[in-house]
């Protein structure tokens, strides 16, 4: 028996399907631990809740799509809240905290201790297939001569992580030209298949699961404004 369990955000568990939903058909069994507006601390705890719940071993395949680093997870009234880039959540988070607890670096290190833990715990566990995706970039790696970057040394530090990661949808299927502003910014399932075939080639194989994914494009409202939706879900 084969089984995938996938991890993220709203790339990865959205009201169409993903690229969870694309690579679901070539297993036995499917989980999908992916919530809109998650972080990258909310993505840790769900792969090592899990883990605990299900104990990954051999026949598993584990894929997590990590997040931009700049949100906010909290576990409150027994569920996580997750509202995704702390500076568009203006209704959770106000100027004040975000002048005075908010820091990109901060956010960095953070992330990239989390995902170390992650990778560690996954190479740790013999028989089981995994691979990082990401919805954008951690952060772009410094060129040799890059001498101005405040995060150089981060980044130097955990190079062995960052380059585990494949490259972002901002970097692939969007080519840093992010859909405007009204417009619902989520890949379409087709472009989470175009997505896979980029990053993971050979990993679709059913050309049933092709053709739901272009026939489900095909009608696609991305306007959540003409799809009763009052705004648009975070990232």
């Amino acid at each position: 028996m084969s089984r995938l369990l996938t991890f993220g955000c709203s790339f990865t568990n959205y009201r169409w399907s993903t690229w969870a939903d694309c690579l679901a058909p070539e297993f036995d069994e499917f989980e999908n631990w992916g919530q809109s507006g998650g972080g990258n601390h909310y993505i840790f705890n769900s792969v090592m809740e899990a883990d605990q719940r299900r104990r990954f071993g051999p026949g598993d395949t584990v894929v997590v799509c990590w997040t931009s680093i700049d949100r906010e997870d909290r576990y409150v009234d027994h569920r996580w809240h997750t509202p995704g880039n702390a500076f568009f959540a203006t209704n959770v988070f106000n100027p004040e905290y975000l002048k005075t607890h908010i820091d990109e670096r901060g956010y960095l290190i953070r992330d990239l201790a989390l995902i170390k833990g992650v990778k560690t715990l996954l190479e740790a566990r013999p028989g089981i297939r995994w691979e990082f995706l990401s919805m954008v970039e951690i952060m772009a790696m410094p060129n040799q001569d890059d001498n101005v970057s405040q995060y150089r040394d981060v980044m130097r530090l955990y190079e062995d992580v960052v380059r585990s990661i494949k490259p972002g949808y901002d970097k692939t299927v969007f080519l840093n030209n992010w859909p405007k502003p009204g417009a619902d910014p989520h890949p379409s399932p087709e472009e989470h298949l175009a997505y896979l075939d980029t990053v993971l080639p050979g990993w679709v194989t059913k050309e049933s699961t092709r053709v739901k994914m272009r026939e489900e494009s095909i009608n696609l409202n991305k306007d959540p404004r003409r799809s009763g939706i009052c705004k648009l879900p975070r990232l």
